[in-house]
């Protein structure tokens, strides 16, 4: 098994084509995080809706969104496949149980990028992006045990967002760029974006795992959502709209990020 499994990485490294899907898988991502961006600004001053399905339904209703959304949802299957091989045969450089972890990490992304291309895949067909996560929310209250996992889905919600802010602090994500990101006149703005973005990103992940805790605390799954619901509730707070301003612009510097992580990708961290 694991020399088989050294087999797949080792190809996987070694593919030219398999590393250009990957770059502009990451590109559509960063196409996604801009929009999110946008449309989390648009929210304090127009009450639009705020999430990754509500910024890929704004680019559906485009006069050219079906053939990017097509370009788009491609590019999320790379990105899918790219990290369920990484959570599969990926880290072998690294030891127990930090590879474990990683790889679990791998998975869960791989996860999101699939969930991101079938509810692109819905909005071609004319559907909508899937079941919202109040409905989602509302379904797991209704079974046995329901609060206690939809609180414990919280929290490792919450744990992600924590986990994304500490590696954009401590500007861990620099280890995923070639070479030439380092040098001095690349550097400065790729961690200015990077670190913003990382930050922002977790900041969300933590208001939504709180409000996730708050409706399994409450048993009503109202008060749990998205992105969107949790913006909508952030920015009726003192304050609120300001820091739904940073949060829309620091997601969108993370697709600045994307950017420049698909043109200084490290053929190395295809399988890492």
């Amino acid at each position: 098994m694991d020399v088989s499994a050294g087999a797949v990485e080792r190809s996987v490294r070694r593919s030219t084509a398999f590393d250009r899907l990957v770059r502009w898988g990451l590109v559509g991502y960063g196409l996604v995080h801009l929009g999110v961006g946008a449309v989390a600004v648009s929210l304090v001053v127009g009450g639009d809706r705020t999430s990754s399905q509500g910024a890929l339904a704004h680019l559906a209703a485009a006069p050219s969104g079906v053939p990017v959304l097509v370009a788009l949802a491609v590019g999320f299957a790379v990105l899918a496949v790219w990290q369920a091989i990484a959570g599969l045969v990926g880290y072998r450089h690294l030891d127990d149980p930090r590879r474990a972890v990683m790889r679990l990490g791998a998975g869960c992304r791989a996860l999101t990028y699939g969930y991101l291309a079938i509810a692109l895949v819905r909005l071609l067909v004319g559907g909508s992006g899937g079941s919202s996560p109040r409905q989602t929310s509302a379904g797991l209250l209704a079974e046995p045990f329901g609060r206690l996992l939809l609180g414990a889905g919280g929290l490792v919600v919450a744990g992600i967002g924590v986990g994304l802010v500490v590696f954009g602090v401590r500007r861990e994500f620099l280890d995923q760029l070639d070479a030439e990101a380092r040098t001095r006149a690349r550097r400065v703005p790729i961690v200015a974006l990077g670190q913003a973005g990382y930050v922002a990103k977790g900041l969300a992940y933590l208001l939504i795992g709180a409000l996730v805790c708050w409706a399994a605390a409450t048993d009503d799954p109202r008060r749990a959502g998205g992105l969107d619901r949790s913006l909508e509730r952030l920015v009726r707070v003192p304050m609120g709209a300001v820091a739904v301003v940073a949060i829309g612009i620091g997601i969108a510097c993370f697709g600045g990020y994307l950017f420049a992580r698909a043109r200084h990708f490290a053929p190395r961290t295809l399988t890492s």
